[in-house]
């Protein structure tokens, strides 16, 4: 689904669901569980991963979609939600995972190393066979410091997660290549702020942003993630949601071996059901 479509489904779902809810206030719904699971539909994924000596610098950056044949532009399952402990403080939590399968002969021949921290070059013509594994966990702390039956802003922190794994096998005419495999985990402290509106007892929209930088030890990141949604509460403990969501994170990872470096831009579509208790 393109951006334009997606703004266009906002737009309307905007449009039309306070239309068929204009009652008068009611009591207010219970939200302090909410279970949300649902579909991101990852409409671009830009990314670029290198992985070099730690004396060559920057290196050369490859594209795991252009130049393994990792098709990243899916559909996967997605859960977050939060738990309001007090009316003032709420735990939040996010997952999804994004994963793929390339087979493909190389067209244009990249550097990387093999399992001893040296060197190779992947030939043209060469077939890679690639799994990519990259899962992310968000966990957090919001606390609501202005809130009303119409307005809530809350601010807060927390620590995203993420769990990155490559693995590359290489076959050429003349045998296979040794190549070495990386997994790494990055955790990353994160600033939040967010914003909800209720346009009526049962009708809501939604923005919420995080953002951090750290260097520290053998890796440094930069992460940024921001989500526009909006719900509608069509039962007493059910919503139904529909939102747009972007995040990218970079990454440099330099154990002493081997330099490691991540790069990546998220957008998509995220529609869900979502659970109050």
């Amino acid at each position: 689904m393109n951006n334009k479509k997606a703004i266009t489904l906002l737009l309307m779902f905007s449009t039309f669901l306070p239309m068929a809810n204009q009652v008068h206030a009611e009591e207010a719904l219970p939200d302090k569980l909410k279970i949300a699971i649902g579909g991101y539909a990852v409409g671009r994924y830009d990314s670029t991963m290198s992985l070099t000596e730690p004396t060559l610098g920057a290196g050369v950056s490859i594209s795991p979609e252009d130049t393994l044949g990792l098709d990243l532009k899916q559909t996967v399952t997605r859960l977050d939600g939060y738990y309001r402990f007090t009316p003032k403080h709420a735990l939040t939590y996010s997952w999804y995972n994004i994963s793929s399968t390339g087979n493909k002969t190389i067209d244009e021949e990249f550097d990387w190393l093999d399992q001893n921290g040296n060197t190779v070059t992947i030939p043209v013509g060469a077939q890679a066979n690639t799994v990519l594994d990259y899962d992310i966990y968000k966990i957090g702390y919001l606390y609501s410091f202005y809130h009303n039956d119409k307005v809530e802003l809350a601010a807060g922190a927390g620590l995203h997660i993420t769990s990155i794994s490559v693995a590359l096998d290489i076959d050429t005419t003349s045998g296979p290549i040794e190549t070495k495999n990386i997994k790494s985990t990055v955790p990353l402290p994160v600033l939040s702020l967010g914003l909800t509106y209720h346009v009526t007892p049962k009708f809501m929209w939604y923005l919420k942003s995080e953002v951090f930088a750290i260097s520290i030890d053998d890796w440094s990141g930069t992460y940024t993630d921001s989500t526009l949604a909006m719900e509608y509460r069509a039962w007493k403990n059910v919503g139904l949601g529909l939102g747009l969501g972007s995040n990218s994170l970079k990454i440099i990872e330099e154990p002493g071996d081997y330099k490691f470096q991540y790069e990546n831009r998220i957008s998509g579509v995220n529609l869900y059901v979502a659970a109050y208790f």
